[in-house]
């Protein structure tokens, strides 16, 4: 599932990902300059304002009321509440400022945090009922949007949840650090935030509170005609089911809207869309590529769609599953199959926007995700709740990336925009290439016509529809790029990674993933941050700078990491540091890594026991010394163990799951000689491979690529097949692999896309016109973020990225691989010293 946490990092005045430049500025803040009181703290974080009375004394959890705001009446409400905490002695914390608000209401912010903008800390079960009673005087029944996490007080703004007070950190069911709270026995699990009203089960509810949880569990629909048997998708701003219409039988599509939730960049709301679909199905009723309408009420305060169910696949999955870059047909024949397939569906799509507008109609929201082909290969639109009248000349407020019109194109143009960026995906699906600019396009455009036999109106069409009057942009992002990726290519990827550095900076050195400010001390982490670009700069022959190193050595002294292991742990910082000469640097991060208290740690290579076990081995083999060497043995006893048995990942793969726990176990075989790290590698390995079904084309699809998918899995297939040559795990290889040949990567990371895939295609003599191709595509989204450099888009492909996961420092690596034909310049791929010497 798509994270869209990263929409925060995309800076309106930045190429790449960074923190939000508003986060930062304290003149923002509803209550700049305010002190609440003699004596209080105000502390000011990435998205909260902590206010705290002089004299503290909380408990670590308890009950909380949130204040629920939609961002037109923040103001007014923290300025009755925050009088009456200070007044009172109540901690409390507040979003910061409007955008940050409107931000997490939008439609693809967090469900669960929803409308929260302060929270107050009563200390006890009868400060919280004063406390509930007395803000209703001052407050109740302001309109706000409904926090779906917690139970409401009345009617509201007032909400209450238990949870913590204190941070406190415990670890998820995937590996994650997350808040926590103490259960009974002491333990610290996390503390859990659905979208549903569902205290911890130890808990017990205050009396006073009974009341409202009953209304809560009354709150149901009545008298409604349409039964849910199936939830098909969620957002902020409401659901989508299939539902039967119990009147007559029939099979619907049933929308929710939830009132001043899911804002959109104009600030409409659910609600306020859903109008506006309701307006569009009527107005184009009878055209056969537009569901019909069939019901429109209320229901228990939220607002309800019904209409016809379109039994159909999304184009979007069509497309990916058909294309030649996918299909693994890839010849002359199948390209011309494919492009009559694709021809038709836009002479479709063509004639239903043009229908649309004879009616008065604009869209507003075209993208092969809202066209459903049907069975018949027929098409039909769907979710119209951006639609607008063609002669009100509205902006487009949400859309696609790749798909939203520039803010300069207006009422129908925005369709016929999104139109022809269509017609270049169906061919070169790479649509988050078409907003870096008109010599891109021209990029996509001669690949499309170099490949597919295109008529030539259609080409025409496309280069005049994102041409410079459209796309008025006139920076030219686009790369030289050459038809064999040599040395100084891989120089020029370095220097322009070198450039791109802040070295003034404490949170990053080198710009990189949206996870660099979303995982604890991301910036100085393998993955996210400066060790793995350092580590890529120096393993790849390139000079690095004394001045950077020595960055990492000052921020890696107190740097807490989200555990000991490689990516995103403590590990990985040691790992580099003794590669660039620093070993006793890196000898202090392993010991703080090793103790790590052992009930909260995941197995994982990526922030775990198996990464930092890897290390452990890697400088037992370099140094030859046994004390590490003994330390890789103590991890291989955690690995599984009571004590970790609930925290370990629940993913599959090298990065997060048993294929990474394979691959330290199989180099501590390798190091001992002991067999019974070996049976346990294989027994890992082979949990990964029995949890995914690699029969089925869509589960080896969505492993997707790279490092955390399909690549990943192979390569440690790969180093496992020198000691135990298993048919199934053959098998099971070259199924991985033809993943890795034919899918067509959306982005260019070693973790997702084309450099994981590389990686692993490297020294696979069977295919080198894959090698070819992966190359190729990477020149076409190559990007110049100044004139003689090359830049690549990061993950999800908004912005750039320089990090090893997602970006340039990954490239640079896979190209190094490419050139040396060893897929082991990634750390822990060749065997162990001593298994080589044997």
């Amino acid at each position: 599932m798509l994270d869209f946490r990263f929409l925060d990092f995309c800076r309106e005045d930045s190429l790449f990902y960074d923190a939000p430049d508003h986060d930062g500025a304290a003149d923002q803040d509803f209550h700049a300059g305010r002190i609440p009181g003699t004596g209080w703290t105000v502390t000011r974080g990435r998205e909260w304002t902590f206010c705290t009375p002089p004299d503290l004394d909380v408990p670590d959890q308890g009950w909380k009321i949130h204040v629920s705001a939609s961002p037109d009446n923040a103001a007014e409400l923290l300025d009755a509440v925050a009088p009456y905490c200070a007044e009172n002695g109540l901690m409390y914390k507040y979003i910061s400022n409007r955008e940050i608000l409107g931000r997490r209401g939008s439609k693809y912010g967090d469900r669960s945090a929803s409308g929260k903008f302060i929270t107050i800390y009563p200390p006890t079960e009868e400060s919280l009922e004063r406390t509930l009673d007395e803000l209703e005087e001052l407050v109740g029944g302001t309109p706000a949007p409904y926090i779906l996490s917690d139970l409401r007080w009345k009617q509201g703004p007032l909400f209450v949840r238990y949870g913590g007070f204190v941070l406190k950190m415990a670890r998820a069911a995937n590996g994650a650090l997350v808040p926590g709270i103490r259960n009974p026995q002491g333990e610290m699990v996390p503390d859990v935030r659905r979208p549903a009203f569902r205290p911890p089960e130890w808990v017990t509810l205050p009396p006073f509170l009974a009341e409202a949880h009953r209304e809560r569990k009354q709150g149901t629909l009545k008298d409604f005609p349409f039964r849910v048997h199936k939830a098909l998708h969620f957002s902020n701003g409401g659901g989508v089911y299939r539902a039967v219409d119990q009147r007559d039988g029939t099979e619907v599509l049933l929308k929710e809207a939830r009132p001043l939730a899911g804002l959109d960049a104009s600030g409409a709301d659910a609600i306020t869309r859903m109008e506006r679909e309701h307006w569009a199905l009527t107005k184009l009723a009878g055209l056969p590529t537009v569901p019909a309408l069939i019901d429109y009420r209320d229901g228990h305060e939220h607002r309800f769609l019904a209409r016809e169910f379109v039994d159909g696949e999304a184009l979007i999955d069509v497309l990916r599953r058909r294309h030649p870059f996918t299909s693994g047909d890839d010849t002359p024949e199948a390209r011309v199959a494919y492009t009559a397939w694709a021809l038709d569906i836009l002479d479709q799509v063509s004639a239903g926007v043009a229908a649309m507008h004879g009616r008065g109609v604009v869209f507003g929201d075209l993208h092969p995700g809202n066209i459903l082909l049907k069975a018949d290969n027929t098409v039909a639109f769907i979710d119209m709740e951006t639609c607008t009248p063609v002669e009100d000349g509205y902006q487009q407020a949400m859309g696609a990336l790749g798909f939203h019109a520039p803010h300069h194109l207006t009422g129908a143009a925005v369709d016929l925009f999104a139109l022809n960026v269509l017609r270049l995906t169906m061919f070169v699906p790479l649509p988050q290439i078409v907003p870096w600019g008109v010599a891109k396009v021209q990029t996509l455009l001669d690949v499309a016509a170099a490949r597919f036999d295109l008529p030539a109106p259609l080409v025409t069409a496309i280069r005049e529809g994102l041409g410079p009057e459209v796309l008025t942009s006139g920076r030219d992002f686009s790369v030289a790029w050459p038809a064999v990726p040599h040395a100084p290519l891989r120089e020029q990827i370095a220097r322009s990674i070198i450039e791109a550095a802040s070295p003034g900076r404490d949170d990053r050195l080198y710009p990189g993933d949206a996870m660099q400010f979303l995982t604890e001390g991301g910036g100085t982490t393998f993955a996210y941050g400066a060790a793995g670009v350092l580590w890529s700069l120096s393993r790849s022959g390139q000079d690095v700078p004394a001045e950077h190193v020595q960055w990492l050595v000052d921020h890696s002294r107190d740097a807490e990491t989200d555990g000991p292991g490689f990516f995103t742990g403590l590990a990985g910082i040691a790992y580099t540091l003794d590669h660039l000469g620093r070993p006793d640097e890196a000898d202090a991060l392993m010991r703080r890594a090793f103790d790590t208290p052992v009930t909260n740690v995941s197995d994982s290579v990526c922030n775990g026991w198996s990464g930092l076990g890897l290390v452990a081995l890697h400088l037992a083999d370099r140094r030859d010394d046994p004390a590490y060497l003994d330390m890789a043995r103590t991890l291989a006893e955690r690995l599984g163990t009571q004590e970790s048995a609930g925290t370990g990942p629940k993913r599959v793969g090298l990065v997060h799951g048993g294929s990474g726990h394979a691959l330290f176990l199989l180099r501590l075989f390798e190091s001992t000689g002991e067999r019974r790290h070996l049976d346990a590698a294989e027994s890992a390995l082979r949990t990964d491979l029995d949890t995914i079904d690699l029969e089925q084309e869509d589960s080896r699809l969505r492993l997707g690529p790279g490092l955390i998918g399909s690549a990943g899995i192979a390569l440690v297939i790969r180093a496992l097949s020198v000691h135990r040559g298993a048919a199934d795990l053959t098998e099971a290889h070259e199924r991985l692999l033809d993943t890795v040949h034919t899918h067509f990567a959306t982005s260019c990371g070693l973790f997702t896309g084309r450099a994981g895939a590389l990686l692993t295609l490297t020294g696979d003599h069977h295919a080198p016109h894959q090698v070819r191709a992966h190359l190729d595509a990477l020149g076409w989204e190559a990007m110049a973020a100044e004139p003689g450099r090359v830049d690549f888009l990061g993950d999800h492909g908004y912005r750039l990225s320089t990090d090893l996961a997602t970006g340039s420092a990954g490239v640079l690596l896979a190209l190094t691989a490419i050139a040396e034909d060893d897929p082991a310049v990634l750390p822990f791929l060749a065997p162990s010293r001593t298994e080589a010497a044997s």
